[in-house]
């Protein structure tokens, strides 16, 4: 004896198909009558980046709402394949292959001059005020700032004071690092007596001759709160040729991935996403910086047709340091949501099935072990599954995958 689902009502005009941007007619409930239409099964589904598009695919419903199933007077030649209605998540976005590192190196350069007499090591953290190599037998540290001194900074014994941005930097690190304690001296852009105190103060630390006065060579600026030194470039005995000595990063582990052109609208500064470890953990993160290059020519230049492709590169900091250190450098994965579902009743959409009068159903094994066909409506479609908005299903319910 056949198994036909159970009558109902013939008009549900208020369970409409949700899927995003594909707006479809109401889904009724089978009646008793057997059904002589053909429906079509599901056979995938296609996210894009606003909108899931409709799902179809094509099989007569005939085998199973005529009577042919194992169980109540049927015969299959094999078994069906079966799967259980899931509580999960859904979330569609992008993913992009990337790497954790300590971002992008910068280069310490030492000013011509000199012999290079002790440098430091690879690994090496190295604070403001700390020393970067020494030259001729005098330590040369690293100060924060933004560009690089490029003039004697001194006391003017005549005339107007030495002002600019570079006496700026120079006085606010004097500051932040004591030397300047009970001289009343502020970080504006003005050299003052103050100043040259500072200064001397700092020289006599260093084992420097207390001049006064800051030489270009006698420190390196670079914008960093603190750096890690990442490559040694110079050679100790070696002549200091006003090329770089050290190349240096941030202390800080980021997640670095090179996008398309395409890609970048979705990853501006600011955006927050997650980050997959080497290890299989995965940790919060946000774009803090975008750099785009030249576009690149594949297939020949422009004039023989080819296609100008823009890479550019996103830097991402990761919040959880602990977790990122564990793992250790290597590969990432970064990972951008678009729409997300918490805990929502789930099904394969290969169990979908298009029904003749519009909508989806399902097809359920009971308890008895009778199949019947329950109309359903779908929300978010991602990772091969769709979200079950509306119908009479519950986890761990039971439902056929046609074939």
């Amino acid at each position: 004896m056949s198994t036909t689902p159970e009558a109902g009502p013939q008009d549900r005009s208020g369970d409409k198909h949700e899927v995003e941007g594909s707006p479809s007619p109401t889904v009724r409930r089978h009646t008793g009558r057997r059904r002589t239409g053909r429906s079509r099964r599901v056979a995938g589904a296609v996210a894009a980046a606003t909108a899931v598009a409709a799902l179809a695919v094509t099989a007569q419903q005939q085998g199973w709402l005529g009577g042919q199933h194992a169980g109540n007077g049927g015969g299959l030649d094999k078994p069906q394949a079966t799967a259980v209605v899931e509580r999960t998540s859904l979330s569609t976005g992008m993913d992009v292959k990337g790497t954790i590192g300590y971002g992008h190196e910068a280069d310490a350069v030492g000013r011509a001059g000199g012999t290079l007499t002790a440098l430091r090591q690879v690994g090496d953290v190295v604070q403001p005020g700390q020393w970067l190599w020494e030259r001729d037998g005098v330590r040369i540290p690293f100060f924060r700032g933004d560009r690089p001194l490029w003039r004697v900074l001194k006391k003017n014994t005549t005339g107007k004071d030495m002002r600019g941005e570079d006496v700026r930097a120079v006085k606010k690190n004097l500051i932040d690092l004591g030397y300047a304690d009970g001289l009343g001296l502020s970080a504006d852009d003005t050299f003052t007596t103050a100043t040259a105190t500072a200064v001397k103060r700092w020289q006599k630390n260093l084992g420097a001759p207390q001049t006064g006065e800051v030489d270009p060579g006698s420190l390196v600026v670079l914008d960093m709160p603190r750096l890690r030194v990442s490559q040694t470039v110079g050679v100790v005995g070696s002549s200091l040729t006003g090329t770089t000595v050290l190349k240096v990063t941030g202390t800080r582990l980021v997640a670095t991935a090179k996008i398309s052109y395409d890609q970048l609208s979705r990853l501006p500064p600011g955006t927050r996403l997650k980050v997959g470890l080497p290890n299989g953990k995965t940790v919060s993160g946000k774009v803090i910086a975008v750099s785009i290059s030249a576009p690149q020519q594949d297939g020949g230049g422009q004039e023989q047709g080819g296609d100008t492709k823009q890479q550019s590169e996103v830097t991402v900091s990761l919040a959880d340091q602990k977790t990122v250190r564990v793992a250790g450098p290597g590969p990432a994965t970064l990972t951008v949501s678009d729409h997300k579902a918490h805990q929502v009743l789930a099904v394969p959409v290969t169990a979908l099935l298009a029904l003749a009068e519009g909508g989806y159903g399902v097809e359920v094994i009971q308890p008895g072990g009778q199949h019947k066909l329950i109309p359903v409506t779908i929300g978010l479609v991602a990772d091969a599954r769709a979200q079950i908005t509306k119908g009479d299903i519950k986890e761990g319910t039971k439902v056929v995958i046609p074939e």
